[in-house]
């Protein structure tokens, strides 16, 4: 079995390798850039006193015309005290050790080793090199060799010392944050994870997660809770839906295992009046599993339509004069048809059923004197249709639902006879055409049903 780390720990170590890291890169390198600037800077120093006393031994040799004595030059007397005797010497006037090559470039003289004497000057390894030039004739070579002074040295560590210092404590100061912000970000983790573990396990928890981040955290708290409130009304919608069914299976199977009954006990002759409502109620519980299956399909994104231009206009003619048997008993059909609108790509047999159900439902819920406005118009890249009613209306509180299964509304609106699934296939074959449907209350009274479907 896989070791598990947990994620406070896998971020603490990812964040304090990562300080770490920065922090000695950032130590390395200034340390670095000290160390070589400083010592640049000395070696530039070096390079021009190196020349300016190159030039004093120019003036040296133009003025005697030759080496002798030129330790005085490049030689200070010092005074040292050993044992309580006093002791003359020299040492050279610049740090570091000085050699002097004639003009053949062999060393005469040398404040180093005397190892060095009658060796070639560009032998000796020494940093900087200088010709010494009197009428624009080299005369001899200037060396210099630069000796560490401890003073130097010291700025250097002391440097380097403050730069671990400093890097330690933004080292601290990191890792403290670092551990903050992880404690941050876990705190509302943990909460999310034990949610979504109570909702693996079937149970939805009752309090929806509360998270004070306002970042992405947050945003995925938001999106959490609203997933629980989805779930919880899909477990509702579910369980209503099932009543629902039973409910509507229930009725017409009660009618028909009544009626047989009747029929096998002798209280009913077997004709065409006792048979007709057994007959009925198949034709009931035929749409009704045709209606689930249809919306099943829809739904699963596997409905299959066979689409094809059709002229708006003229399918929703035909459906209105199949749908008003008797004009005489039916509220006023208007239709409102905006010049030329161009065709749609549908399917006509599924279109026909969507006309027919908003058309059946307006014609349910408007009184005979009332009237039912058919409006056909053209919109951005779409063609746009309105079933308008002069009925009672949706209530406020009944359409947000109005196209769910079964859902149960305002009984002024009562979908008596049908399936209680009329509106929810409705949405889901306009959808499955790329169109859209939205249902709202017209300001004159009434309600009203737009559809918009794409262009052909």
């Amino acid at each position: 079995m896989k070791r598990r780390f947990s994620l406070s720990l896998k971020l603490s170590l990812s964040f304090a390798l990562a300080i770490l890291l920065s922090t000695g890169l950032i130590y390395y390198l200034t340390t670095r850039s000290i160390t070589r600037s400083f010592y640049e800077y000395g070696r530039t120093t070096r390079q021009i006193i190196g020349s300016q006393l190159a030039a004093n031994l120019a003036l040296f040799y133009e003025e005697r015309g030759s080496w002798i004595n030129v330790h005085e030059l490049i030689l200070r007397p010092v005074t040292i005290e050993i044992g309580g005797q006093f002791f003359m010497g020299r040492m050279a006037k610049i740090g570091g050790g000085i050699s002097l090559a004639n003009e053949e470039g062999m060393i005469f003289t040398t404040t180093e080793s005397s190892s060095l004497v009658k060796r070639s000057i560009e032998e000796a390894g020494l940093e900087v090199i200088i010709p010494i030039l009197v009428d624009a004739k080299q005369v001899g070579t200037l060396g210099l060799r630069y000796t560490p002074d401890p003073r130097e040295a010291a700025f250097v560590a002391g440097a380097s010392h403050a730069a671990l210092i400093g890097g330690g404590i933004s080292f601290v100061v990191a890792l403290t944050l670092s551990i903050f912000l992880v404690l941050q970000i876990l705190s509302p983790l943990r909460k999310l994870a034990a949610a979504t573990e109570q909702v693996a396990r079937g149970e939805l928890p009752d309090d929806p997660v509360k998270l004070k981040s306002r970042d992405e955290i947050g945003h995925l708290g938001e999106s959490f809770n609203q997933m629980v409130a989805n779930l919880r009304r899909s477990e509702t919608l579910r369980q209503m839906m099932t009543a629902d069914i039973a409910h509507e299976l229930r009725t017409p199977v009660s009618i028909i295992q009544g009626t047989l009954e009747a029929l096998l006990d002798g209280v009913y002759e077997p004709t065409g009046e006792t048979l007709g409502p057994i007959f009925e109620e198949t034709l009931h519980l035929g749409r009704l599993i045709d209606d689930l299956r249809d919306l099943a399909l829809a739904e699963a994104g596997e409905l299959r339509l066979e689409k094809e231009p059709v002229n708006l206009e003229s399918l929703i003619r035909q459906v209105t004069e199949a749908a008003v048997s008797s004009p005489e008993e039916a509220p006023t059909l208007r239709f409102v048809v905006e010049p030329s609108v161009p065709l749609v790509e549908v399917d006509p047999k599924r279109l026909r059923q969507v006309l027919a159900n908003l058309l059946s439902n307006a014609m349910r819920v408007t009184p005979t004197d009332g009237e039912i406005r058919i409006e056909i118009a053209r919109a951005p890249n779409a063609v746009r249709f309105v079933v308008t009613d002069t009925g009672p209306g949706i209530s406020e509180e009944d359409l947000p639902h109005l196209f769910e299964r079964f859902y149960r509304g305002d009984p002024a609106r009562n979908r008596g006879g049908g399936t209680g699934l009329g509106l929810a296939i409705v949405k889901q074959w306009v959808e499955a055409h790329g169109g859209v449907i939205r249902a709202e209350n017209d300001p004159n009274g009434g309600a009203r049903f737009s559809v918009w479907l794409p262009l052909a």
